[in-house]
């Protein structure tokens, strides 16, 4: 076999790792091996980005036809690109150099080469062409002879940009050749493929950012998670795999990769692609000014940079990590000398956050001095996007004393942002009440009393600690008594919104009369706290539809314009997350998470255990405790690095009753020790409900007799009448315990109760109270519908023992085959799905149920005959008219059977 250059093979995509770059290429492998295997293609064509994983999918087809074909390697080269037949050089080196421009020599003398290759192994030629981008328009016209000719195929792979050459696209455009255009891989794709890679337990906001960093790309993201492993970002603690940190863009693998790009590039390429690099998004005009115009082209047309659509177009890289990746490849003294050369062209700052946020790191980089105001500015970006490292070291450079205390508060915040709520009160103490102006001394105060609250500070002991802003703006309006009527209003509206605030997160009433404050909202920041309040009284009463949407009202009221509060949002998706899963509207929930997770964006990785930690509790209640305790258990690792919204405890002991559901003894106790080592729940609703999960959980492992006492104190801690809502919980857990009196209180609840969820287990109850087969089995269907495997299999066991009671032992074993599927659903294995076959029975007479039941207990036709006492024809009919109406061709297809 011949291998033209093979040192160079896969120069530009360096160690692309097969199974990433196979992945959701299996159609494409199939069908480019049944092209070339057949007669009408005469070439295949893989075109996609560099990375994409065209080498890969090409050495794939290459090894399934290698016992049938001989392989011949040609690589394209971009130094050889303008080179007539320059690749070709290996196989037509004794061809006089007065003919090496002749075509009709060049195809004679390649010919002959070829031939004695294929008369060695007496199979046909396949010849592989890669990077054939680089080919120059003689060598592909010489390839597309020997194609068109029947002499050899052609596996060609290349850049998407700038594409293939005019002759060998020829061939696609006639109808002989196929074409693939290879995609990037989708999100579902790379989280397959993390899977396989490192196991079932990764967490889904690391494949979203894996996947939204590389774009999909295979070799960038193999790159990113071999450079994320090796530098402790990408981590397993307990079994899960999740992220640390942001993922650093400049390990090794993703350095070389990026260095084999810049070294396939030209000069002026490449000082233009550090330019866009340093400075993206720039302006298009501006870097032609410096490199060029054409050279920019060149970088536009290899798909390398990326031009805006907008008036002022600007440049970008392609990749994202490939400038992070190039940042770090230029050495200071490089970086300061462009950067002074885009400043002579500059007249203005970026107008993009991202821009400034560029330059200003930049220049941080190069040592050069900044406005205050600029930094700043850039510290309190950053601090958004969760760049805690710029936002922290940006702070720290402003200088100006009437600025500073606004610098302290951004670098508070980035320590709230990792849960060091120790730091951020350290800072946000020392300055709280300071200023000389009223912005000054509002200043961080929403993000002191939110670090209060998380340190587990009572509602009313950080209102009284937030008087002290009230001491402060009344000195101020003395020393200023001009604007005294507006300082004494903007500290009392602060104090009220703070107030506002701390109940809504301990999830408490003013005044415990369950009406909050009496006045009215003072700005659209407390007017979405208080409806935070409300949709948690209302979720105690029991009305959880009506609080979920509340909920969602106090998300609209906060609007976009809380800076300081960056994560309320965030909480106020907490407490609409709480009612939509107390109501079991599954589909909502799924909703509310998903665009949570979207719009997260920069802090997904602090904020996606909170979303995992809701998604493991859904699947405790449908049943799912198998499932629940992986979710969960990997929630509880991502909340170990940062829980802003105060989740670890109330997911630690949801975990702990999932691992005590599914009788694992030893994770059940890892997870209460982890419950009991954090400061309780902030939410009082939320604290309440951790509680009841731990007397469930113990219950399960049999270490709790006075459980159900203890769960019936915990619905009702005041003994009030508006708190259904935590009692249902409570007696659900009762319930699922087999407490049969559970059933009782909840009939009396059911009309304060709202949702499909407590509208199943009201069912349930109610056919506990009758006891009737027919009310289990209307309930079973009912928990079905609602998605509660586990008491749909509850209520269809309950079904079967009332028929078994009845003797009617075929009614007996089709509610076992029922409970038996639901056990299988609430195990995720769908099982046998014997639908509706309570409604088939009643197709069938009295007479034929009872035959149809001792045939299934396999009686003979005489013994049923004597049974029953009727004549053995009349068995054999009535059995024929069974079989027709239940659709089934014998004894041995009667439903139940399976039941066994």
């Amino acid at each position: 076999m011949i291998c033209l250059d093979s040192s160079k093979l896969r120069a530009s995509e360096p160690g692309t790792g097969t199974t990433a770059a196979l992945t959701g290429r299996s159609e494409d492998l199939g069908s480019a091996v049944a092209a070339l295997r057949g007669g009408t293609h005469v070439a295949v064509m893989l075109l996609g980005d560099s990375g994409i994983g065209k080498t890969t999918l090409m050495e794939a087809v290459v090894a399934e036809l290698a016992p049938e074909v001989t392989p011949v390697r040609i690589h394209g080269s971009p130094s050889l690109s303008h080179v007539p037949y320059g690749v070709l050089g290996p196989f037509i080196v004794g061809l006089p150099v007065q003919e090496a421009t002749s075509q009709l020599a060049v195809l004679r003398t390649l010919w002959s080469q070829l031939e004695e290759e294929r008369r060695a192994t007496g199979k046909p030629l396949l010849l592989i062409v890669d990077d054939a981008h680089d080919l120059d328009e003689a060598t592909a016209g010489i390839l597309v002879e020997l194609a068109a000719a029947g002499w050899a195929k052609l596996l060609v792979g290349a850049a998407s940009r700038p594409g293939l050459p005019e002759p060998l696209l020829q061939l696609w455009f006639e109808g002989i050749a196929e074409r693939h255009d290879l995609r990037p891989l989708t999100q579902q794709q790379t989280t397959d493929m993390l899977e396989r890679t490192l196991g079932p337990q990764v967490l889904p906001n690391v494949a979203e950012i894996l996947w939204e960093a590389s774009e999909g790309n295979p070799l960038l993201l193999n790159s990113l998670i071999d450079d994320a492993k090796n530098d402790g970002t990408l981590h397993q603690h307990n079994g899960v795999w999740l992220l640390t940190r942001p993922l650093n863009s400049h390990g090794d693998r993703l350095t070389d990769v990026v260095r084999r790009q810049l070294l396939r590039r030209s000069p002026e390429e490449r000082q233009a692609l550090n330019l866009v690099a340093l400075a993206e998004p720039v302006s298009k005009e501006l870097i032609e000014a410096v490199v060029g115009e054409q050279t920019v082209g060149a970088l536009i047309e290899h798909d390398l940079i990326q031009v805006t659509a907008a008036s002022d177009p600007e440049l970008r890289l392609r990749h994202p990590v490939y400038a992070d990746t190039l940042r770090n490849l230029i050495s200071p003294a490089r970086s300061l000398q462009l950067r002074q050369s885009l400043l002579r062209l500059m007249d203005k700052e970026p107008a993009s956050a991202e821009g400034l946020l560029r330059q200003v790191s930049w220049s941080i980089e190069c040592g050069a001095e900044l406005p205050d105001r600029q930094l700043l500015r850039a510290a309190t970006l950053a601090s958004r996007l969760y760049q805690d490292d710029l936002a922290r070291h940006a702070a720290s450079l402003v200088k100006d004393p009437d600025l500073q205390l606004a610098a302290r508060s951004v670098m508070a915040r980035t320590h709230y942002n990792t849960s060091d709520y120790a730091a951020a009160r350290e800072i946000l103490d020392a300055d709280f009440g300071k200023g000389h102006s009223i912005a000054s001394l509002l200043t961080g105060t929403l993000l002191w009393a939110a670090v209060l609250s998380a340190q587990g500070h009572t509602p009313e002991d950080i209102s009284r600690r937030a008087e002290a802003l009230l001491e402060a703006g009344e000195r101020l309006a003395q020393e200023k008594p001009a604007e005294a009527s507006r300082i004494r209003a903007a500290m009392q509206d602060r104090y009220a919104t703070i107030r506002s605030m701390v109940l809504a997160m301990a999830g408490e009433s003013c005044s415990g009369t369950g009406t909050g404050p009496a006045e009215p909202p003072v700005n659209h920041l407390d007017q979405a706290f208080r409806l935070s309040l409300e949709s948690e009284r209302l979720l105690v009463e029991g009305k959880s539809v009506s609080a979920y949407a509340v909920a969602a009202e106090a998300l609209t009221a906060a609007g976009a314009g809380h800076d300081e509060l960056h994560f309320l949002t965030d909480f106020l998706v907490v407490r609409a997350a709480a009612a939509v899963i107390h109501a079991g509207d599954w589909g909502a929930a799924e909703t509310l998470l998903a665009r949570f997770a979207a719009a997260s964006g920069p802090n997904l990785i602090s904020f996606a255990g909170g979303a995992h930690a809701a998604r493991g509790v859904m699947l405790l209640y449908q049943g799912k405790a198998a499932q629940a305790l992986n979710t969960l258990s990997a929630a509880l690792e991502s909340l170990r690095l940062a829980d802003p919204q105060q989740l670890f405890g109330l997911t630690a002991a949801m975990a702990f009753a999932a691992a005590a559901e599914v009788g694992s003894r030893e994770r059940a106790e890892s997870f209460l020790a982890d419950y009991e080592r954090v400061p309780p729940v902030v939410s009082r609703y939320l604290r309440g409900l951790a509680a009841m999960a731990v007397v469930y959980g113990k219950a399960r492992l049999g270490n709790h007799p006075e459980a159900i006492a203890e769960l019936r104190l915990l619905g009702r801690p005041d003994a009030g009448p508006d708190s259904a809502g935590p009692e249902f919980d409570a007696l659900a857990f009762c319930l699922a315990l087999g407490d049969r009196q559970a059933a009782f209180r909840l009939l009396e609840l059911k009309p304060f109760l709202e949702g499909p969820r407590p509208a199943a287990i009201c069912d349930y109850a109610a056919a506990i109270c009758t006891d009737l087969a027919a009310d289990h089995l209307a309930a079973a269907k009912s928990c079905e519908d609602a998605e509660l495997w586990g008491f749909a299999a509850l209520a269809y066991d309950a079904a079967a023992n009332a028929f078994r009671a009845a003797g009617d032992s075929l009614r007996e074993r089709m509610a076992m085959s029922h409970r038996k599927r639901c056990l299988d659903r609430a195990d995720n294995n769908p099982g046998l799905e014997p639908e509706a076959a309570d409604d088939v029975l009643g197709l069938l007479t009295r007479r034929e149920r009872d035959i149809v039941a001792l045939a299934v207990r396999g009686f003979s036709d005489r013994r049923i005959a004597a049974e029953l006492h009727v004549s053995v024809r009349t068995v054999e009919g009535h059995l024929y008219r069974s079989y027709a109406k239940l659709n089934v061709k014998g004894r041995d297809q009667l439903p139940g059977i399976a039941g066994n």
